[in-house]
Formats: structure tokens, C-alpha cells, sequence
């Protein structure tokens, strides 16, 4: 009982509509009088917008379970935030289920499933009365938006081959080799001495 009241007023009145939505849309939402065949009914779950809506509602369901545990679940938005788009989603397609059946033999059940919806609703308001207000919502979206725009902008870059590194100077030419040094002329032989002996 302590973990439901420390839920917040929102939040408890969300869990105690999204309890009673779940148990009236397994009763008929449509009942059709086939005459001597008898009568052929159509449960809340019935249809595209009535699994949506069943859809929606486990998890808002899941949601505040997970809340009451004290479960602590890294979401990319606030809590305020995931109230409010639960709580508008489940009335929405409360409604567009309804008119989906208007005129059609609906049952009380339904007309008691939107009543459950609306008070969802009223649930999301409150919770998000509780965090702020609106101007919280405005504020987060604002943020999300921007955080949004700057991942799109830098996913691009990142998606890039990075730019090949420069290719290296070519190696400089070797200096040309020294010569070497010029060969000293051979001494030249002394020129025959007339006056110098001879041998035989």
C-alpha cells in the first residue's frame, strides 16, 4: 500500500482505469441479434483500433507495475512525459474504436470502456500536473527535438570514410657522390744522361 501511494494521484488513478479497461474489453463491445441463430458478439478486443487499444493499455499497465516494483528503467523521456503520451494514445483509440461500432448494436461495455479511457486521461493529466505542468512537457520536447536534430547532423559525419591520410614527400634525391680525388701523375722517369756510363 505504501508503494501505491507513493505513486502520486496521476499515476494511481491511471493504474485503477487501466485495470477496469482491461477487464471490460474482454466483455462485448458489439452485439449483433442474428434472430433464431442468436446473438453474435464482438469482445472490446475486436478489430484493429480494439487491439491497439488492449495493446496500449498492458502497457500502461507494465509501465506502473514496473513503477510500483521500484524498478529503476532508463527511459529516454521523464515520467510526466510517458503518462501524458499513454494517457492520450489509450483515448484516442478509445474513440476511434467507439466510432468504429457506433450505430452498430454497441454494448454498455463500451460505452464503460470509454469512461475508463477518459478517466486514463484525466490520470495522464494529473500526473503531468504533478511533474510541472505543461511547460515541463514543452520544454522536454524542446530538448528531445534539438538532441534529435544534433544526432541526425552528426550521424552523417561519423557515417564518412575518414579522409586518407596525406601521401608521404618523396624521399629526397641522394647527394651526387664526390668525385674522387684526381690520380697524381706517375713521376717521370729522368731523361738518359749522355754523359752517364752505359752498360754493356
Amino acid at each position: 500500500m505504501e508503494r501505491f501511494n507513493a505513486l502520486g494521484r496521476g499515476a494511481q488513478l491511471m493504474l485503477i482505469g487501466g485495470v477496469l479497461l482491461f477487464i471490460d474489453m474482454l466483455f462485448a463491445w458489439q452485439k449483433v441479434d442474428l434472430g433464431p441463430l442468436g446473438d453474435y458478439t464482438r469482445k472490446g478486443w475486436y478489430g484493429a483500433a480494439g487491439a491497439i487499444l488492449g495493446i496500449l493499455t498492458i502497457i500502461l499497465l507494465a509501465w506502473l507495475i514496473v513503477r510500483l516494483a521500484s524498478v529503476n528503467i532508463p527511459l529516454p523521456v521523464s515520467t510526466a512525459m510517458s503518462a501524458a503520451v499513454i494517457g492520450v494514445l489509450i483515448l484516442i483509440f478509445a474513440i476511434i474504436k467507439l466510432l468504429s461500432i457506433l450505430g452498430d448494436a454497441q454494448t454498455f461495455w463500451a460505452w464503460l470502456g470509454l469512461a475508463f479511457a477518459i478517466v486514463i486521461a484525466v490520470g495522464s493529466f494529473m500526473a503531468v500536473q504533478e511533474a510541472g505542468g505543461v511547460d515541463t512537457l514543452r520544454t522536454e520536447a524542446g530538448g528531445l527535438q534539438s538532441s534529435m536534430s544534433s544526432s541526425t547532423a552528426a550521424a552523417p559525419a561519423a557515417s564518412q570514410p575518414a579522409a586518407p591520410p596525406p601521401a608521404a614527400p618523396p624521399p629526397a634525391a641522394d647527394p651526387p657522390a664526390a668525385e674522387p680525388p684526381a690520380a697524381e701523375p706517375p713521376p717521370e722517369a729522368p731523361a738518359d744522361d749522355p754523359s752517364a756510363p752505359r752498360e754493356p
